[in-house]
């Protein structure tokens, strides 16, 4: 397995639950994944929510990604950073429906564009329900 499969399965199942931190509680959320051509994992959040709140506390994260047949599961750990790219916020805004509220400006400073560069991914079947240990995980 390569962070090309990872790429791929995130592309084909972009719905995830995204954990972070808040002091010692985990919280997880639904979050959609945005792909470019960069091989990094995307994000949108806006600054006023408590998940922005807590990545400018703590970056970690952990995502989790499930095939819609439920037979094989992505997990993915690394650190969250914040991006400023108006060219991808506008992108993102042109094209996705629920960012519509934003009116279209891609320097609104609530806009907040996050990116997954680097990570440690691991697949999961149920064949491998109790071999965790022995998943070899992949680097991005």
């Amino acid at each position: 397995m390569s962070a090309q499969d990872v790429l791929a399965f995130v592309h084909e199942n972009p719905a995830c639950i995204f954990s972070t931190m808040d002091g010692d509680q985990p919280r997880a959320r639904g979050f959609l994944s945005v792909l470019f051509d960069d091989g990094c994992i995307y994000f949108t959040t806006g600054a006023t929510k408590n998940v922005y709140k807590q990545i400018q506390k703590s970056p970690k994260v952990e995502l989790c990604y499930l095939s819609r047949d439920f037979g094989r599961m992505l997990r993915v750990s690394g650190e969250i950073e914040v991006i400023d790219d108006r060219e991808k916020k506008q992108k993102l805004l042109d094209e996705r429906d629920y960012l519509k509220s934003l009116k279209g400006n891609a320097d609104d400073p609530l806009f907040i564009l996050l990116r997954l560069a680097h990570g440690t991914a691991r697949f999961w079947t149920l064949e491998q329900n109790m071999k965790e240990n022995e998943i070899q995980p992949i680097e991005f």
